[in-house]
């Protein structure tokens, strides 16, 4: 678009749309407030960004959603806008992402929707699926972000629309989280990877939905347990049959009141816990066979070795 054609007006809020390209689509009621309360103070500082759409007859806006909709609920006459000429349907996505997101964070599940149809538009337009980090590039957000996007629309189609109704309540009312189905999709990648036998018994929804009832029951209350499912499923690396992590991951999925720490625990706890200790062992060995023989030991330092030493005798007699 040619900067230099852009221009500073007064005009209207009623003469303004949002833009159906916004990838933020969330808009908390808090936020508006604290907003709305400044502009209340102080009036509109930086000017809303917008193009005139000569089919809607009206400007559409790139810039400032928030401090539109906080002048129409204050009933302002005019409210000071740039006015850019009209872009191309990519321009104007890859624009707004460009320009929203170096301010804050936004929701990943509406930016996901947005990257999709990036992704679709880039791909027509260069005749070949942009990579991750091309599309990362467009758009000025991370690769991991990206990443993280698509492996949230994996998630079966009635947990996206349950999840965008709970995007709109404030972070502490939210029952299902973007974070929560992160850490389920994946786990089940893990699987997907390690332990695929599991599908034979249990399909990948089936899995979701065990794992979402369970959640809103607080048979699991962490989401961060979650990732026992990735040390599970690699359990023949920790010296673990593959058969018996897969019976656990099966039951995880059949079993209501089956919780991550009992599937850890009834599998690869005992494993991980010895791989730790080896190279704690080992860490302390090297220390100690580096410590100079002549050098008066710290009186604390030599009671907790001979405890350590009791210890050991103990363990090894059993």
């Amino acid at each position: 678009m040619d900067q230099a054609s852009a221009r500073v007006e007064l005009i209207s809020p009623d003469k303004i749309i949002r833009n159906p390209d916004n990838p933020r689509l969330i808009f908390r009621e808090a936020e508006l407030d604290r907003l709305l309360n400044s502009i209340k103070q102080v009036g509109i500082q930086v000017p809303l960004t917008v193009y005139w759409d000569s089919r809607k007859r009206r400007y559409v806006l790139m810039d400032g959603e928030r401090r539109w909709m906080c002048s129409a609920r204050l009933n302002l006459a005019a409210v000071p806008v740039i006015i850019q000429p009209r872009p191309t349907k990519l321009e104007n996505i890859l624009r707004m992402f460009n320009i929203h997101n170096v301010r804050e964070q936004w929701d990943l599940l509406p930016t996901a929707y947005k990257l999709k149809e990036v992704r679709a538009l880039m791909t027509q337009e260069q005749k070949r699926e942009p990579t991750l980090p091309e599309l990362a590039t467009a758009t000025g957000v991370s690769t991991t972000t990206v990443r993280r996007a698509f492996a949230l629309l994996e998630i079966p189609k009635k947990y996206l629309g349950q999840l965008m109704k709970e995007l709109h309540k404030p972070k502490s009312e939210q029952r299902l989280s973007e974070d929560f189905f992160l850490e389920v999709m994946k786990g089940l990648a893990t699987i997907n990877k390690y332990t695929p036998e599991v599908y034979q018994d249990v399909s990948k929804p089936e899995l979701i939905d065990a794992f979402v009832n369970k959640y809103q029951r607080k048979v699991i209350t962490n989401i961060v347990r979650f990732r026992d499912i990735s040390r599970i499923a690699r359990a023949e690396k920790a010296g673990v049959s593959k058969k018996s992590a897969v019976t656990v991951l099966v039951r995880l999925g059949k079993d209501p009141e089956y919780s991550l720490e009992e599937a850890f625990a009834d599998s690869v706890s005992t494993a991980y816990e010895a791989r730790d200790l080896t190279s704690r062992v080992i860490a302390l060995t090297d220390r100690l066979s580096k410590f100079p023989r002549k050098r008066s030991m710290d009186p604390k330092l030599r009671e907790l070795l001979l405890n350590l030493r009791v210890t050991i005798e103990t363990l090894l007699s059993q």
